[in-house]
């Protein structure tokens, strides 16, 4: 597990503290049974608080578990990315 999934899973965890770890990379508001309403908005605003991104409204259907916020997560790492090929030599 690397640094932005254990970062990712203490968030889980804040919210959901009764998971097991094994249990948190599994977890989908199917499978944890208080995932709801309330609990989904404390996760968003846990996660936007401890990485520092904002989620827009259009994207909130894709947060429905851990795997979906580690896909935003690594595409927003990714898309910050620059190129090697266009650092000057």
């Amino acid at each position: 597990m690397d640094q932005r999934e254990k970062r990712l899973a203490g968030c889980f965890l804040a919210v959901f503290p009764d998971l097991s770890m094994e249990e948190v990379v599994k977890a989908s508001s199917n499978s944890v049974r208080n995932w709801d309403s309330v609990a989904g908005v404390t996760l968003l605003a846990t996660v936007e608080e401890e990485f520092g991104i904002s989620i827009e409204l259009e994207e909130l259907e894709r947060f429905n578990s851990f795997s979906g916020f580690m896909g935003y997560l690594q595409e927003i790492d990714h898309s910050d990315q620059v190129p090697r090929d266009t650092y000057a030599v």
